[in-house]
């Protein structure tokens, strides 16, 4: 069966093509940058959709040409300057649903639990209004609502695993928020299913794990799950609790935004009985799963290790705000002169030369400090770094020899900076 996959490099699009692939369908994976899964998969069709652009239906007709069914995947948890809710969750949607009624294609639309509600986010919002307009068009369509969906990939559970590493848990309020999660497997199988009947659908159904967790015992479990004898947690007071996004945009956490919190707050469950009855099989607890799942090194580390990017982050943007502070105000000018005079550097362009490179430095700091272009602003200052070495290296050699080791030292800066460059991840 041909069938048009988009947001096909997300985390449940990922778990879908290889599982369409696996029961030999033939696939058209949609995603905004399809090198690296045309590379993963050779076998696939990967075309360039980027949702930010395709609100038309004229967009979205020529990747229909003898499809059959579409899966709609595409999703963010947090807007950004190029990609918006009204756009990724309604207006392409929207565009192309109604592009497949014109060529009679059914629809699979993979939404969000509490979509359309009254008590919705933005986030919620701008799913609904797909899913409403999905609902009212003259074709076969099935909506799958799912709560937080977790397994090998998924972001908010990476999240909840570090947050569980910490030596203390902090929760947010009293951490008795209910959440449902369900397993990636079971709202893949449960997708297929839908796939491979042939008869008229037009459901909705909320896919969920089999009962309600509260968030502190779902913390606990994760904790001991990663080793830990003892587990420890914090409840927060409720006037912390409008600062947790700001926290989020700081250290460049998008599973940490008003959106997420306000979910959490709510609460996040549904009957599991139409999803199971559409399964044909009780979906599995998160107790199950972990008990089935052998935390890996890789997954410790990725734990343990998950709020150091921000740290050191933030520790290397320090270094280099310092820098331009001190060499700019604090270090003596007549020293700096002199040193510039070694360089090759004349009186006249001596302050030109300092204050720019001064600012040069406190500039770079702030662009690391804010997360600006991190992976452009990491090769800057690498490349800075080196030019300074070498012009330092020839010129005034003996700082190689300073009992405070000012040049040595840019070897572990160098190191921190290429670690924090490969944690930043590439989007897909």
């Amino acid at each position: 069966m041909k069938i048009l996959l988009t947001g096909a490099s997300g985390f449940i699009g990922q778990h879908l093509l290889m599982e369409l692939i696996n029961a030999k369908h033939q696939v058209i994976a949609c995603c905004r940058n399809p090198q690296r899964l045309r590379q993963r998969f050779p076998e696939v069709v990967v075309l360039s959709a980027d949702y930010s652009n395709m609100t038309d239906v004229t967009d979205w007709l020529p990747y229909l040409h003898n499809v059959v069914i579409v899966i709609n995947a595409v999703g963010i948890i947090q807007e950004s300057a190029k990609q918006s809710f009204a756009n990724l969750h309604a207006n392409a949607p929207i565009a192309l649903f109604q592009a497949c009624e014109a060529v009679g294609t059914k629809v699979i639309q993979i939404s969000a639990l509490d979509a359309g509600s009254q008590q919705a986010t933005r986030y919620h919002a701008s799913k609904g209004i797909a899913d409403e307009l999905l609902q009212s068009l003259a074709i076969d369509w099935f909506i799958f609502r799912p709560s937080i969906v977790y397994g090998s990939g998924a972001k908010s559970m990476a999240l909840f695993r570090a947050l569980a590493a910490l030596p203390v848990i902090p929760l947010v309020s009293d951490g008795k928020q209910q959440i449902q999660p369900v397993y990636i497997d079971d709202l893949v199988a449960a997708i297929l299913r839908c796939v491979n009947d042939q008869r008229p659908t037009r459901q909705v159904v909320n896919a969920v794990g089999p009962q309600p967790i509260a968030f502190v015992d779902l913390m606990e479990k994760l904790g001991q799950w990663l080793g830990k004898v003892k587990v420890h947690t914090l409840p927060s007071p409720a006037w912390t609790v409008p600062l947790l996004a700001p926290l989020g945009r700081l250290i460049g956490e998008p599973a940490l935004n008003r959106e997420s919190i306000a979910m959490l707050q709510h609460g996040n469950t549904a009957d599991v009985e139409p999803f199971a009855n559409h399964l044909g099989y009780l979906p599995k607890h998160i107790d199950q799963v972990l008990q089935h799942t052998i935390p890996t090194q890789a997954d410790r580390w990725h734990a343990y290790l998950y709020f150091m990017k921000p740290t050191l982050r933030f520790a290397i943007a320090v270094v280099w705000l310092w820098a331009g502070c001190v060499s700019a105000f604090v270090y003596p000018l007549e020293n700096s002169y002199q040193m510039l005079a070694q360089v090759g550097i004349s009186a006249t362009h001596a302050p030109i030369v300092l204050y720019s490179a001064s600012a040069l430095d406190f500039a770079l700091g702030i662009a690391l400090l804010l997360n600006w272009r991190l992976r452009q602003v990491i090769y800057a200052q690498i490349a800075i770094m080196l030019i300074y070495s070498v012009v330092i290296s020839i010129t005034l050699p003996e700082y190689w020899a300073h009992p405070f080791g000012p040049m040595i030292k840019n070897l572990p800066l160098l190191v921190a900076l290429l670690i924090l460059l490969i944690l930043e991840e590439q989007k897909p």
